[in-house]
């Protein structure tokens, strides 16, 4: 009996034991889990351009929004801030950031999220520049333009505000017909060919009255000159004698060039030759006669002057 005792109590204590266990594993099983850490949170906000340039009237300026949080990340809010100008009557913003010019003046631009507002930017609104209204060419007229000669054009701007500039180097110069002449960025017009071209400035999407250009073939050279009479005789001293000079050019014509040429007698002691081709006797002696013109001179003429 003292024996049944004793086994019963150990059966007691084993089941307590277990049953201690039990409940400990249980404890360690249903321990809460950790609480996560909260969520960052908006610090400030950086609105850049921080030092945005002047504003033109019409123009427009995009803007945008760099949030910074809690803990030190950063993001791209542009989208998310509520943007707000200070004076709408100079420059507006929309709820993507874009800015536009309204009027001149001054304003502030700020975006705000989550009760954080950022720095003002302040914004200067300028007048707008002068728009281009028209393009004039010079010369309007030009004169006939020989082949492989040049012509310089120029280009006058005239702007809303009424106001001109030179606009030479800054149009786009251009020739209807190349093959006739041509036009360089600095508006010099080369002939090509003999025809017509019309000539043209544009800039800013302003083109100028087209200024027509007539090129004409070169003019012909002079290639020899004839001086007559070309067997005069004797002349009496103090006596005179008229002669006359005629060219021929590289095309086959002529010209009565008399007055044109430089006349020169090789011994003025015995003879003269005045501009206009007049000979004057001075002393007994033979002389030489020629008349020279663009580097070309012609055969000598032999000349006898006699004693009265």
């Amino acid at each position: 009996m003292k024996r049944n005792r004793i086994q019963l109590i150990s059966y007691f204590l084993i089941v307590a034991l277990l049953a201690t266990m039990t409940v400990g594993v249980v404890a360690c099983k249903s321990k809460p889990a950790t609480t996560p850490a909260p969520a960052p949170t908006l610090s400030s906000i950086a609105v850049t351009p921080a030092s945005p340039d002047n504003l033109a009237v019409g123009s427009t300026q995009q803007f945008t929004a760099i949030g910074t949080y809690s803990n030190g990340s950063t993001a791209d809010i542009t989208s998310q801030v509520t943007w707000a100008s200070s004076d709408t009557n100079v420059a507006t913003v929309s709820s993507s950031g874009l800015v536009t010019a309204v009027a001149e003046g001054t304003t502030s631009i700020t975006a705000s999220m989550s009760w954080v507002t950022s720095p003002a930017v302040t914004l200067t609104v300028v007048a707008a520049a002068p728009a281009l209204s028209s393009v004039e060419v010079k010369p309007v007229s030009p004169d006939e333009l020989a082949v492989g000669a040049t012509l310089q054009f120029t280009a006058t701007g005239t702007y809303s505000d009424g106001s001109t500039a030179d606009v030479t180097s800054q149009v786009t110069w251009a020739s209807s017909d190349t093959s006739i002449a041509t036009v360089s960025e600095a508006g010099l017009a080369t002939g090509v060919a003999a025809g017509t071209a019309e000539i043209t400035a544009s800039l800013s999407g302003v083109t100028s009255p087209a200024v027509t250009l007539k090129v004409a073939a070169p003019a012909p050279t002079l290639s020899s000159i004839a001086v007559t009479p070309q067997s005069p005789g004797s002349l009496a001293v103090d006596a005179t004698l008229q002669f006359t000079a005629t060219g021929t050019y590289s095309d086959g014509s002529t010209a009565d060039i008399t007055s044109q040429v430089t006349w020169a007698s090789s011994n003025t002691d015995v003879a003269t030759v005045s501009e206009s081709g007049l000979v004057t006797g001075v002393a007994a002696g033979t002389t030489e006669i020629t008349a020279a013109l663009s580097g070309v001179t012609s055969p000598v003429v032999t000349l006898e002057v006699t004693a009265p």
